[in-house]
């Protein structure tokens, strides 16, 4: 197509209400209610003495419920204020969070999530990209771009591609499937902007936003972009395309009181559609069948969520994430998720 770490009460409330909701679960069947006592309590407490006995050793190499490492429909948020990675349940009504990512983190930022379902974090606050396995807290491996990597993006044949943002090369960093050498680099400097997002299309074309308020595609192999000119843009964040293969952009208005959603037609500078996306929109990621739009506000208080909508006639809003978040910055799903 052309064109900082959580407190550990906070987690012992996550851990409690998770074990009770599993001891709810389990009470069906049970012959009395004075064994269906004696069995919540039980299971209430071996669960949450578990999770408060070795709580304080995993606060720093993060932590993931059973239910987590089983789980195959999973929302990763990143929170620059906990330094850490949330996962939370997907299509579910404002989850709990069920693990936490902390091992290899580094004021995480973009995430994204390969076709295996493994996760990648961008470190901006160092020179890292960590990859996490499914149900895993430590990372399994890690790509070197240099400085400040604030996104990253997967292609189909597993090439990755990395945005370095305010600080180090400004610049798109590109590496081969299954190689930690890069083979391309996209300085920025003609842009005269910072990137902040990535995106490919379905011809493998690359989309950047970028801090001066442009979108810009770069064809495959090509270090020469284009600008878009699209119009109604002051703080370009997040990029992805919609079912209809529509260019959908997060615009944070930096009032801190309403950022927007704006998607583009193909070849249309003018956006088609706008809605309010929250305070500060930043990343945001599509389910499965792109049904369904997550979007990380950042807020930039203590206060941010996901907000969560739904296409149709419009976008919109039918859930939000907001249980243990703060900050956040990046969205990602795993691939079953809705």
């Amino acid at each position: 197509m052309a064109w900082k770490i959580k407190s550990l009460s906070a987690l012992a409330i996550a851990a409690f209400a998770l074990s009770a909701c599993a001891a709810q679960s389990g009470l069906d069947g049970v012959a009395s209610s004075q064994s269906a006592g004696m069995k919540l309590d039980k299971a209430t407490q071996t669960a949450t003495s578990a999770v408060m006995v070795d709580l304080s050793a995993r606060a720093h190499a993060g932590w993931i419920s059973a239910d987590a490492g089983r789980h195959k429909k999973l929302v990763y948020v990143s929170d620059q204020y906990d330094n850490a990675v949330e996962i939370y349940k997907a299509n579910v009504s404002n989850p709990p969070p069920i693990g936490q990512i902390t091992s290899g983190v580094n004021t995480p930022d973009g995430l994204a999530v390969d076709t295996s379902g493994n996760l990648y974090v961008s470190n901006a606050g160092g020179t890292t990209v960590t990859v996490y396995h499914p149900g895993q807290t430590t990372p399994f491996d890690t790509y070197s771009p240099g400085q400040n990597p604030v996104n990253v993006v997967l292609g189909k044949d597993g090439r990755l591609y990395v945005a370095q943002g305010l600080l180090g090369c400004i610049c798109i960093t590109e590496y081969p499937p299954k190689s930690h050498t890069p083979d391309l680099t996209i300085q920025l400097s003609q842009t005269h902007g910072s990137p902040m997002d990535l995106a490919l299309d379905a011809s493998n074309d690359l989309y950047v936003t970028l801090t001066n308020g442009t979108v810009y595609e770069f064809a495959p192999g090509q270090t020469s972009g284009t600008n878009l000119g699209l119009a109604g843009l002051s703080n370009p964040r997040g990029i992805g395309f919609d079912k209809k293969g529509d260019l959908v952009v997060a615009n944070d208005t930096l009032n801190f009181v309403q950022g927007y959603i704006q998607i583009y037609d193909a070849g249309k500078t003018q956006y088609e559609k706008q809605f309010i996306a929250g305070a500060q929109p930043f990343q945001l990621a599509f389910g499965r069948g792109r049904r369904y739009m997550y979007v990380a506000d950042v807020s930039y208080g203590t206060s941010g969520d996901v907000a969560i909508f739904k296409a149709g006639n419009g976008w919109a809003q039918t859930g939000a994430i907001s249980q243990g978040l703060h900050q956040p910055l990046g969205v990602a799903l795993s691939p079953k998720a809705l």
